[in-house]
């Protein structure tokens, strides 16, 4: 402390012993203990009871210090008095002992009623502090004649529950508190600290962006003038719409003052990102989002009726044209009313513009989005909604997001769609954006295969090659060594060109030698072949057939040895065939697999940026997600190695269990962390294998559809889906069946590892479990809405029947649950109970129906 300072704080020591002035100097962390007080000052009682605690009582807005130069400019001393309507009060001096300042004990019992807190505070310079305070009940906060705070709402206190920065000016500062009680306790308390950005950071923005009745907006700050001019050099402000488009940009210095406009005026969200340079040179940035502009309700349809038509551009593509044709379907199923579709340059506002065109880069400002662009976005401008995104997929995805988020329709399965009926819909301002969490997407459920369910549900990857409207990004094929190469051709001739084993070449259960040059050139021959007679697919595969033996041969090995891995040779081998085809086809890809013995991340060899690695978890727990599951790391430990090695990866995952499609699988507490952690590796594809040949897996239904959406959206809430599905797809009976599932979900416990061959006598299902899961589903059965969610129940039951008969077969066929599960099944067409097809289900009867 320098000596001026220290002359400083005995001066006012001295003078607040004796007691002639409510000044202390400006120490960090010290207590305000001197205060001039001046109270009680009688409040009026609220007429309607309804705003008492909410409110500042009537008269407390009244200025009552008008003849000392008034709350904005105190000149305040001891013995002065205040005269208010009824009564007068004087301002003594008070030098509290403690940190909180009791007003009930110093002043009065009354309420309600406010007192006046004046205090000085001295600095021998320019600096900035802040000011904690806290205060029972609300009040009101000048510092420097500034007012800073008002809180008119019933409050206890809390120890440096609001917190003000001050910019103190060298000398005198005050500091005047007006505190309002409305009954039990009354007091506050107030201490100086030193200030921190941090803190600032914590409490409130620097700077925010007001409405403006006409329209606008204003920039506007939580702190007066004085302090952002003491912290803030500028402040670079951008204004987008929620759909990232620009709308305003422009900087503000001290004193801060923008005024920005808003095109057309229209209502909506804004983002708002602010760049401000403090006085020191660091840099601070945030955001916002604010309403704005002049609000107006658009009414898209009423009673029967509706002003807009469907406009399409005659350049929109087929699938824009299929997404306006099942706009107009959906809005006559929801409202029962005929929205025309019109070219779109006989339209005429309103409407509802599908694709992006012209209008729409007049009316937006942005260009056309790529053809292959699965980003949509949906908007409004004015009465206008405007729908679009690339023409291949995006406008679609636009309009059927736009009537699942704003409707309320939902596309369960390929045969059941909830549209909620309405007779009004209306909206003020309409802003939505998304883009594809990940790039390629495959459902691969019996139930997803359905090609418009695939495009409604924002799936776009295939095996095959379904119509689909907006078509798919398909896979040629997998374990594809023998197609390309058939035994059956060339085995009697070239035995060389399969694995040797043991010393001898066998094509049987074996793989190709790979090092053999006569193998290389066939394979990429016959690929370009594939490539040019079906170009409509995106990856090309050259992969290992679905087993082991890989060839043992000298020349293959030395491969081998030098990457560590079997991989090492495949993608020696895959980059050749990939090279090759390069020139002829630079955009599509080479594929192979990193599956079971080529698991492993080769040493040094890169896959070719035209090379897909398909990694596959068919090893792994899927009770416990990638990350947490100790018997999972090796597999965590290949897939982050290949994210760092290959420049692209597609997943193929499992979510059944392939040995017993219909038995209880409690694995939906991994869907979303294992998908976000193959996104976290470079994946553009995700494949999640299932129950595919047939219906009946279990939970079939809700985990193509919730996988939908965490293929689209890695981030999506499972909880969120899930309930909705619950709800709309088994009506009132979704509660007990959402009781069920929970049940089976909480067959997981920490040391529980399930594979994808888990079998019925798994320690992890029991008897009990069995009894609780009826129950549920009996439950269920008395309140189904009707004879379509009976259906649904029963193939929601077929699990446990199973369970049942694979568990104590002569029982299940002896009290009828054999005979249930049969009528279920034969009824719903249920052909596969595993991946094994007809012979694993020939022995499941025979196996029932004989059974001692």
């Amino acid at each position: 402390m320098s000596f001026r300072s220290l002359l400083l704080v005995c001066y006012l020591f001295a003078t607040s012993v004796f007691g002639q002035s409510p000044s202390q100097p400006a120490i960090p962390g010290g207590w305000i203990k001197n205060w001039l007080l001046c109270g009680p000052i009688h409040l009026q009682l609220h007429e309607d009871e309804t705003q008492r605690g909410w409110y500042h009582n009537p008269g407390y807005e009244t200025d009552y210090l008008l003849k000392a130069g008034g709350e904005a400019n105190p000149r305040i001393r001891a013995g002065d008095v205040v005269d208010y309507p009824g009564g007068s009060a004087v301002w003594k001096l008070h030098q509290v002992k403690d940190s909180i300042v009791d007003l009930r004990q110093l002043l009065s019992r009354e309420a309600p009623v406010l007192a006046y807190a004046y205090a000085e505070i001295l600095s021998d310079k320019d600096q900035m502090m802040a000011l904690a305070f806290g205060t029972n009940d609300g009040g009101s906060l000048w510092i420097n004649g500034k007012k800073l705070w008002d809180h008119p709402v019933q409050r206890s206190l809390h120890v440096d529950g609001d917190w003000v920065p001050l910019a103190l000016k060298k000398g005198r500062n005050t500091i005047l508190f007006k505190i309002e009680q409305l009954g039990n306790r009354w007091e506050f308390c107030a201490r100086l600290k030193p200030f921190s950005f941090s803190e600032l950071a914590e409490r409130a923005p620097l700077f925010r962006l007001d409405p403006l009745k006409e329209g606008g907006l204003q920039l506007a700050s939580s702190y007066n003038e004085a302090v952002l001019e003491y912290l803030v050099q500028k402040v670079n402000i951008r204004v987008e719409t929620m759909l990232g488009q620009p709308v305003w940009s422009g900087e503000s210095k001290p004193p801060f003052a923008a005024r920005i406009p808003l095109p057309h005026q229209n209502y909506q969200t804004y983002k708002v990102s602010y760049d401000v340079t403090l006085m020191s040179g660091e840099p601070l940035r945030y955001q916002e989002q604010v309403e704005a502009g002049l609000k107006r309700e658009y009414v898209l349809f009423s009673e029967g009726k509706t002003r807009y038509s469907i406009a399409v551009d005659a350049g929109a593509s087929a699938s824009e044209q299929w997404a306006a044709k099942e706009l107009q379907h959906w809005l006559r199923e929801v409202s029962g009313v005929e929205f025309p579709v019109v070219p779109l340059d006989q339209s005429r506002a309103p409407r509802l513009v599908v694709g992006h065109n012209r209008l729409v880069q007049e009316l937006t400002g942005t260009a056309a989005p790529a053809d292959q662009d699965e980003t949509y976005y949906y908007q409004n401008v004015g009465e206008d909604i405007l729908i679009y995104g690339g023409k291949q997929r995006g406008t679609l995805y636009g309009v059927m997001s736009f009537l699942e988020n704003e409707l309320g329709l939902r596309w369960y399965t390929p045969k059941v769609t909830v549209a909620p009926k309405r007779s009004e819909w209306s909206f003020l301002t309409l802003g939505h954006s998304e883009s594809p969490g990940i790039r390629v997407r495959n459902d691969f459920y019996f139930e997803a295969f359905d090609p418009v369910w695939a495009a409604r549900n924002k799936m776009n990857g295939s095996m095959n090659l379904p119509d689909q409207p907006g078509g798919v990004e398909s896979y040629w094929s997998v374990h594809t060594f023998y197609p390309l190469v058939p035994p059956e051709e060339f085995f009697e001739s070239h035995p060389e060109y399969y694995s040797l084993l043991n010393g001898k070449r066998v094509a049987q259960g074996a793989q190709l030698c790979l090092s053999n040059p006569d193998v290389l050139k066939i394979v990429t021959e016959r690929i370009i072949r594939k490539m040019r007679e079906s170009p409509e697919y995106l990856i090309y595969d050259v992969s290992q057939n679905d087993y082991y033996n890989p060839c043992e041969c000298d020349q293959c090995q030395a491969i081998v040895k030098r990457e560590g891995s079997e991989s090492g040779i495949m993608i020696w081998f895959v980059n050749q065939v990939a090279e090759a085809v390069e020139k002829e086809f630079p955009d599509k890809f080479i594929g192979t697999l990193a599956y079971q013995y080529t698991r492993s991340v080769p040493r040094s060899i890169k896959p070719r940026d035209n090379v897909v690695v398909r990694f596959c978890s068919i090893e792994c727990c899927f009770a416990h997600d990638f990350k947490t599951c100790p018997e999972n790391k090796s597999f965590l430990d290949d897939l982050t190695g290949w994210a760092k090695r290959a420049p692209h990866l597609y997943i193929w995952d499992y979510v059944v269990n392939f040995s017993h499609y219909l038995m209880p699988y409690p694995n939906f507490g991994v869907l979303k962390s294992n998908i976000q952690t193959f996104r976290e590796n470079n994946a553009i594809g995700i494949m999640e294998q299932a129950a595919y040949q047939s219906r009946g897996g279990e939970f079939a239904e809700l985990r193509a559809y919730l996988l939908s959406k965490l293929l689209w959206n890695p981030d999506a809430d499972p909880q969120v889906v899930i309930d909705d599905f619950m709800h709309g797809y088994y009506g009132r009976a979704g509660q007990y069946i959402k009781q069920y599932f929970e049940l089976v979900q909480g067959l997981v416990k920490p040391d529980t590892h399930i594979g994808l061959g888990t079998e019925p006598v798994d320690r992890i299902y029991t008897d009990r479990f069995m009894e609780e899961s009826l129950a549920l589903f009996k439950k269920a059965y008395k309140v189904a809405d009707n004879e379509d969610v009976v259906r649904r129940i029963d193939m929601a039951k077929l699990p446990v029947l199973y369970l049942k008969c694979r568990r104590t077969p002569v029982k299940a066929r002896n009290d009828g649950t054999y005979k249930e599960f049969v009528r279920i099944t034969e009824r719903e067409g249920v052909t596969h109970i595993s991946e094994a097809g007809k012979p694993a289900m020939d022995a499941f009867h025979h196996s029932i129906q004989h059974a001692k």
